[in-house]
């Protein structure tokens, strides 16, 4: 049989994923209706605050989220005197690559690390 040719890598690496594009939305059909059973029993639970059976226990949890409603007001009180308790140092990864396309350095206090990785893409 020999070594496969790149095309014929391509070409099963196509297949394998169709395969597996299949069998994944197979499987997500099939455990759609358990999902929901799910979903509406615990909404159900929610009414209580904890509840401890023979079965298990169903605890509620709050969830908290927050968000900007007003930029400006926002970075006027954080920049006031808030930037030790209020801000993160994610990097906003386009417009570093902006940058860098621009002025051909990164940011002052930024290191940069490049993975490849193979994109395999089904003829047009």
């Amino acid at each position: 049989m020999g070594v496969p040719t790149v095309a014929q890598m391509i070409a099963k690496v196509i297949e394998l994923r169709d395969k597996v594009d299949a069998k994944t939305k197979a499987y997500k059909e099939s455990i759609k209706d358990d999902e929901a059973d799910i979903d509406l029993l615990e909404s159900l639970l929610l009414d209580g605050q904890s509840i401890r059976t023979a079965n298990g226990t169903a605890i509620r949890v709050p969830f908290t989220s927050f968000r900007v409603v007003d930029r400006q007001v926002w970075f006027d009180w954080v920049f006031d005197a808030h930037q030790d308790q209020m801000l993160t140092a994610h990097v906003a990864k386009e417009a570093v690559k902006e940058h860098l396309d621009e002025f051909k350095k990164l940011p002052p206090g930024l290191d940069m690390t490049m993975i490849y990785r193979c994109n395999v893409r089904r003829p047009d």
